[in-house]
């Protein structure tokens, strides 16, 4: 008999977090705490929504959390995901990704059915034909919203003019009901670099809104929803009055890309960190943990960020090691337990099975990460 392995036995709850093998990715429960009641505030003193990402952790746990805290559902980014999140509870699901075979829009069409609501993106008609055809013939309606591409220049339809024509088509089509507008604002925090740079951004996505809004109604079309703040953003977009709806995802965690992006965001603030262990210093200045890119993700940029410490730097990452710079550093050994911020949140949670919570030093909550891995 193989004796488990780390990767096969959960941790048991009240474990000491300095008892964990390492490598492990653990999330710190008092900043998540924090993190989720702070867009809480920001929300309700602006009057608007909070639809939470569920890509940035994919938890349904997590979700049911923040659907009831908040209110309006959550967004999912792709199919399963959504799957995942209705047979585990979530009420109230919005779709991100545009579907477009058969098979793939008759798992949506079950998403629709078995959530209390439901709505599903597009920007083209080339998505919304095959999304009218399928439902039609199942004779169900469907809500819709576009994306209007108000910088990203990725997925999303022109503001003003594209979108109204599209929703008029939307509007044609009796199994669909269009709902609103989302616009991706991920452009931002590149263009902006400072709060004044986030101001002026966040400004030119809320006027794409608003003449998106203005041409839609102008067809005589009312626009439910405008969805528009992002993590980065979000404290931004939710002063704009055309937005209805924040959409941040990994607020939930923070990680070094919002540390090094947003100037409110603190190393105190970052819930998702990794825990690793030195396992050799083969010269003064140069130190190597036990936690490389299977466990981290092989995103390049940033690197991770030491949660209590000044005196190392991140600076690669192999397979399976980290390399630390620690010619300024004191009291590294072989053998230290060393934390750090991850560098972005999406990758390690769609790399692990299940995430434990830390409370007080001691394993509190273990969560099914129920949705990751999942490439449909």
């Amino acid at each position: 008999m193989s004796l488990p392995t780390f990767s096969d036995t959960r941790p048991a709850l009240g474990t000491p977090t300095d008892e964990l093998e390492t490598p492990t990715v653990v999330a710190d429960l008092d900043a998540i705490d924090r993190n989720l009641r702070d867009i809480a505030h920001l929300a309700d003193d602006a009057g608007v929504g909070v639809r939470p990402h569920t890509k940035a952790h994919k938890i349904p746990t997590l979700a049911r959390q923040q659907e009831d805290l908040y209110g309006p559902g959550v967004l999912c980014q792709k199919l399963s995901e959504a799957e995942v999140m209705v047979r585990t509870g979530v009420r109230d699901v919005m779709l991100v990704c545009p579907v477009v075979s058969g098979p793939k829009l008759e798992r949506l069409l079950w998403v629709a059915d078995h959530a209390d609501r439901f709505a599903t993106l597009v920007d083209c008609p080339g998505n919304v034909r095959p999304l009218a055809d399928v439902a039609a013939r199942q004779g169900t309606t469907v809500g819709v919203i576009i994306e209007v591409d108000v910088g990203v220049e990725r997925m999303g339809v022109a503001p003003g003019k594209g979108a109204s024509e599209l929703a008029a088509l939307i509007a044609e089509e009796p199994a669909l009901e269009f709902r609103g507008i989302l616009g991706h604002d991920s452009h931002v925090p590149a263009a902006g670099k400072t709060v004044e740079g986030y101001e002026r951004e966040c400004a030119g996505v809320a006027d794409k809104l608003e003449r998106t809004v203005e041409a839609i109604e102008a067809k005589g079309l009312p626009v439910e929803t405008v969805i528009s703040g992002a993590s980065s953003t979000a404290q931004y977009m939710a002063r704009e009055p055309v937005v209805t709806e924040l959409d941040p995802g990994r607020y939930v965690f923070n990680d070094a890309t919002l540390l090094a992006a947003c100037p409110e965001v603190d190393r105190v603030d970052c819930a998702l960190t990794v825990l690793t262990t030195v396992i050799s210093k083969p010269t003064r200045d140069r130190a190597i943990v036990d936690a490389g890119g299977k466990t981290l993700s092989y995103i390049a940029d940033p690197k991770p960020v030491p949660k209590y410490r000044d005196d190392i730097e991140f600076y690669r990452v192999s397979s399976e090691h980290g390399f630390l710079d620690v010619a300024d550093a004191s009291g590294v050994s072989v053998g230290d337990r060393l934390e750090f911020v991850v560098p972005n949140a999406y990758g390690p949670i769609n790399l692990h099975d299940t995430l434990p919570g830390i409370r007080d030093s001691r394993v509190e909550e273990v969560w099914n990460v129920s949705a990751r891995g999942k490439d449909i």
